[in-house]
């Protein structure tokens, strides 16, 4: 059975992992708190414990989010190795997927500077970077 979510929850989830990353951005993973998470988005301190259970769940959701768009970029359904390299070759133009990537990768350009740091995420992005692209 397909449910769809509301249109409330998803823009609240977004409301708050949009705050969370400017809040990475600016002053680190460490020092972010579901406190200023919330005081950021401008949600009550419950309703963030309606979507989130704790500060890594949001924390963990925001990079899946984040390398699952990264993915997308990577999946183009008549891309195949060979012939990109031979498109490249013949027409001079870059790789799209690739060029997909770089533009996702300077979106989240300063959330990926300060993630980066974490080994965890460095670990996912690089894996998911290999199995994409090699």
């Amino acid at each position: 059975m397909n449910s769809v979510l509301d249109p409330r929850v998803i823009r609240t989830r977004r409301l708050l992992i949009d705050a969370l990353v400017n809040l990475i951005v600016v002053e680190g993973y460490e020092a972010v708190t579901i406190r200023e998470i919330v005081r950021k988005a401008g949600v009550n301190r419950s309703t963030f414990y309606l979507h989130f259970r704790d500060k890594q769940d949001i924390v963990t959701q925001m990079q899946d989010n984040i390398l699952e768009e990264l993915s997308e970029t990577l999946k183009h359904p008549t891309y195949i190795y060979e012939t990109a390299i031979n498109d490249f070759k013949n027409t001079n133009k870059p790789i799209s997927s690739h060029v997909d990537m770089f533009e996702h990768i300077q979106k989240y350009s300063s959330l990926y500077r300060k993630m980066l740091s974490e080994g965890g995420f460095r670990v996912h992005v690089t894996e998911l970077i290999k199995t994409e692209v090699l």
